[in-house]
Parts: structure tokens; sequence; C-alpha cells
């Protein structure tokens, strides 16, 4: 089963200084996770330079992302080896934050992320798994707006339907008669209280609606 974790974060996110008992609170990472992960050089404090073991630690908001995405892939057992790993491997291409960046997946005890359009194993983070990604929404929304397009409708065009108002002419795309039209007409209905009548037709339905009728009536024959 795959689990995702973690996601980019937008660069206008307002910093603001967390010190480190406000870290291990919103983390759930004792204070000697954070210090030795501190020097080790793994998700450092951003906002102090160091000093020396008794300094005062101060995280960005991008720094506790990056620690809160590390402490859950630990907690979906991924070792810590293999998240350093990944991490410095994003870092040498030049990702500044890249566990508050990207998108990371779980499944057993195996990492996976996706960078610049490919999936990418921990393991071997150098190796492309997946050279293109789906673009799911994309296709959704292109779909989308196919179909609406589909249900558009030209003006002015009249139509038969097997099956739709025993097959009498309507104008396409809807379940309105050119007879009811006519009649309206034929009771001295104006253009204008006719779309009154019928606000999703047009004009140009109700001029073809009306020329469709004269050449549907049946012709006198001569005396």
């Amino acid at each position: 089963m795959f689990y995702a974790v973690g996601m980019g974060i937008a660069d206008s996110v307002e910093i603001h200084a967390f010190t480190a008992d406000r870290v291990r609170a919103l983390t759930d990472l004792s204070l000697r996770q954070l210090q030795y992960w501190d020097e080790q050089d793994f998700i450092m404090p951003s906002l102090t330079a160091r000093q020396g073991r008794g300094r005062k630690r101060l995280y960005s908001f991008r720094d506790l992302v990056s620690l809160r995405v590390a402490a859950q892939l630990r907690t979906l057992g991924i070792s810590l080896q293999q998240i350093r790993k990944v991490d410095a491997h994003l870092r040498d291409l030049d990702y500044r934050n890249p566990l508050a960046e990207l998108r990371f997946f779980v499944s057993g005890s195996r990492l996976y992320f996706e960078e610049s359009n490919t999936v990418r194993e921990g393991r071997q983070p150098e190796q492309v798994l997946a050279t293109y990604l789906v673009p799911v929404g994309e296709i959704a929304h292109s779909l989308a707006g196919q179909i609406a397009r589909l249900h558009e409708r030209r003006p002015g065009e009249i139509e038969r339907r097997r099956g739709t108002l025993g097959g009498q002419p309507v104008i396409k795309g809807t379940r309105i008669t050119v007879a009811s039209i006519k009649r309206l007409a034929a009771d001295g209905a104006s253009q204008a209280e006719i779309l009154e009548m019928y606000p999703d037709l047009t004009p140009e339905d109700v001029n073809a609606a009306l020329a469709v009728e004269e050449r549907l009536r049946p012709r006198r024959s001569a005396s």
C-alpha cells in the first residue's frame, strides 16, 4: 500500500521563528533528536547560525515542515539513513528544503519521491523508475471541457431525434418542438414573447423553426 507524504510549500509562506520546544510539541520529535539531527547536518535550524551546543535553536516554517515529514516517514518505517540519502541527493540538485518541497511515497519499507516529472526510489535516488507522470488532474479538466463543448449547440439548427417527442422536429439540443413555436406565432406572439417563454432559445432558433414549418406545410392541390 502506498502512503503519500509531504507537498510543496509556496514561496509566499510567511516565515516564523519556532523554538526547539515549540518544534518538539508540533512534531513529536524529542529535543535529543532535534539536537542530533542538527549536529549531523540534517534539518538544521535555518534561522540561527551554529554557535555551539548551548545556542538557542530557531527553526523556520520550512524547517518545521521538513521535520514533520521526516518524523512521519520514520513512523512509516523508513530508515533515517534512507531519508538522509534522499535529502542529500536532492540538495545536490539545488533544493534548499527538499522534504518541504516535494511529494514522497512509502510502500512497505521503500521510499519513493517525485521530482521533475520523474519517480525515483530512495535507495537509488539517481535512478529513474518512471519518466512520465500521468497528469490526472489535467486530464480530468480537459475532459470536462470537451464534454461541455459536446453539449454546446449552434443556434438555428433543427433536428429530429428517434424516440424523442414522436420524432417531431425540434430545436437542436432541446425538447422544444417546431410546432410549439409555430402555434405561438400563429396566436400572435411576437419573437420577443416567444423568447421570453423559452429563454434557452435564440432569435435564430425561432426564425429557423418558422421557416421549417413553412417547408413542412403540405401543399394544397390545385383546383
